[in-house]
């Protein structure tokens, strides 16, 4: 077992530049090309103006120098142009998009925020109350899983606020354990996969390791996330609400994650310029916010309809079904305005052009990605987030992206039958949209706005998030 040293990323060793670049340089070929690793890779450390002259010009000379092109060149051809090679992807200097879409969908999603914001009910409290029991606060998560889609490992968050410390195996109930190696069954082609339990998998108690600012610049991971995951093309075009929709989903889970950091800067002056920077000057971002909040309420509300919502014993908590029972039967829940954004987002998928395959591929690259992040509390968050924003749309879309398959309902998966870690993400995704919704009304009023209106008039200037 890795024990304490897993649970952090492994980076190389830093070495002085001063000492180790020279020597290098002027050792054999094979010298010349470690050279080259560690100062791409950010092993080297020194100076700010030696690193820099390394990664720069120095680094650009020994490029051209006759060791390491003799290291570099391919069997049979001239000399590689190494300049081409460090070419970086057009997406890591595009423009970010925005996902503040006027069309038909626009007033239907503004009505549904309306209501939420005027009926808070009961439904907050009910959310918190069940994320505090075992069921909705363990998950697992493998926090080694390799970065897949770009080069990493020179911008990790070596603060101590990024570290997250996993549960003690004695502390995190056997039943739990038990059912989560029970429920290893998934579609390989589904909506999404969790960590299974492993000697690389921990435990960690959401409850007990609360996300907050911890610093990290994840600005890179959301760049690759909007540009590449999210739907670029043809979103004008009316029959394309499914892309719209999707991208909705991933700007309201980047407006969670906007809402827990400034939630935990306060209300202070930092904490307001970076309300208007992330939430309040970003096109659709808040919209985007209730409108996620919205679909899992409706997914939760729907989980109710299955055949094994009654008989569920939770783990054999009974505190847990009352609670539920009152969650399902809210008024909010089954409100003509909150459920037409899933009405809408079902009418989507009747289009002829609907591809539910590519919102599963890019739901599973979302977990994926979190590889990517270097902050381990980020880490166990996102994919928690992750988890329960692809429940929702396996629970109202269905398997095959229609809940009125050809197939005869005994032969095909029943979307709304959720393991633990599905069931126990999607609740606890849905607290975090309410916490987030509940955040950005106190900073509107922090802020000055008018809370009488129910969204802000035209786009403010686009600011690019991190």
């Amino acid at each position: 077992r890795l024990g304490e040293t897993a649970r952090k990323r492994i980076t190389p060793r830093r070495r002085p530049a001063a000492v180790l670049a020279p020597q290098l340089a002027a050792g054999p070929v094979h010298h010349a090309h470690m050279l080259l690793i560690f100062v791409q890779s950010g092993a080297l450390e020194g100076g700010a103006a030696q690193c820099s002259a390394l990664r720069g010009g120095a680094a650009a000379g020994l490029v051209s120098s006759p060791a390491a092109q003799h290291a570099f060149r391919p069997a049979g051809r001239s000399a590689v142009r190494l300049q081409e090679w460090a070419a970086r992807p057009a997406w890591e200097s595009a423009d970010m998009p925005t996902y503040d879409y006027r069309n038909q969908t626009f007033p239907v999603i503004l009505a549904g925020m309306r209501r939420c914001r005027e009926d808070r009910g009961a439904i907050p409290a009910l959310l918190e109350q069940l994320v505090e029991r075992d069921f909705f606060s363990y998950f697992p998560v493998n926090l080694i899983t390799p970065c897949m889609y770009f080069p990493s490992g020179d911008a990790g968050c070596e603060m101590a606020t990024c570290e997250i410390r996993a549960a003690r195996e004695r502390d995190i109930p056997p039943a739990v354990i038990a059912r989560d190696r029970e429920e290893y069954n998934f579609l390989i082609d589904g909506w999404v996969s969790k960590d299974m339990p492993s000697d690389f998998t921990e435990y960690f108690d959401l409850r007990e390791s609360a996300s907050r600012n911890t610093g990290y610049n994840g600005q890179r991971v959301w760049r690759f996330i909007h540009t590449n995951l999210c739907f670029q093309k043809r979103l004008q075009q009316e029959e394309m609400g499914w892309k719209r929709d999707f991208n909705r989903l991933v700007s309201g889970m980047h407006a969670v994650v906007d809402c827990e950091i400034i939630e935990d800067i306060g209300h202070t002056e930092e904490g307001r310029c970076e309300y208007r920077r992330r939430l309040r000057d970003e096109p659709g971002s808040i919209l985007n916010l209730y409108y996620a909040y919205m679909l899992t309420l409706s997914a939760i509300r729907e989980v109710s309809k299955g055949p094994s919502f009654e008989s569920c014993a939770y783990l054999g908590d009974a505190s847990i079904p009352p609670l539920m029972r009152a969650l399902t039967s809210d008024d909010l829940l089954a409100s003509d305005s909150v459920q037409s954004a899933a009405a809408s987002l079902r009418a989507h998928a009747s289009s002829p052009d609907f591809a539910v395959w590519k919102l599963r591929l890019r739901t599973r690259h979302l977990k994926l990605i979190m590889g990517c992040v270097e902050c381990n509390v980020c880490k166990v968050h996102g994919t928690v987030l992750v988890i329960g924003l692809a429940s929702t749309l396996q629970v109202l879309l269905g398997d095959d992206g229609s809940r009125d398959a050809t197939q005869p309902a005994e032969e095909r998966p029943d979307p709304l039958k959720l393991d633990r870690v599905s069931l126990g993400s999607l609740v606890a995704t849905a607290a975090k949209l309410s916490r987030a919704c509940a955040t950005v009304e106190r900073f509107r009023e922090f802020d000055g706005e008018d809370l009488s209106q129910a969204y802000f008039g035209a786009p403010r200037p686009h600011a690019d998030p991190s």
